[in-house]
């Protein structure tokens, strides 16, 4: 009995172990086609099961509830997303999509009230290492998703 109290616990402990890890790449969303309707993705954090529609609405679904939130509030996306990424940072959840035009973003959503603290451009691919966003030959300030000086990053 006690040693498979033991080994739940290590493998518990496992689980969480890997969903603290601050740096790596970004998580690819499973694409869910849909002949007769847009497609969807599908990806789950440790807040909740997300579904986003290539339209930029989503859905978190936590506790038995669903919530919808918007990709595209204060930009107009122009086409259908391709592409989704994600990982957590700090309880939040980054988003890195790219858009049917070939346009890039990079996002942080506050997971709880659903609502996006930042937007911006990026390229792709993105790896996450400390507060800093590395995608190419960009930088991305994690905290305030402002672009960083490569070399101002590199000497830091």
């Amino acid at each position: 009995m006690k040693i498979g109290v033991l080994v739940c616990v290590l493998i518990m402990a496992g689980f969480v172990s890997g969903a603290v890890v601050e740096d790596g790449a970004f998580e690819q969303a499973r694409e869910i086609p849909n002949a007769n309707q847009p497609s969807f993705f599908r990806f789950t954090t440790s807040f909740g099961n997300y579904t986003i529609g290539n339209n930029g609405v989503g859905e978190l679904g936590f506790n038995g509830k669903r919530r919808l939130f918007f990709l595209n509030t204060k930009i107009q996306l122009v086409g259908r997303l391709r592409h989704i990424y994600f990982r957590e940072y700090e309880k939040d959840l980054l988003l890195l999509y790219q858009v049917s035009d070939g346009k890039v973003y990079l996002a942080r959503m506050n997971q709880e009230s659903k609502q996006i603290r930042w937007r911006t451009p990026a390229t792709m691919p993105c790896e996450v290492e400390g507060d800093v966003a590395r995608c190419d030959e960009t930088s991305i300030d994690l905290k305030t998703g402002k672009l960083k000086n490569a070399k101002q990053t590199a000497a830091s």
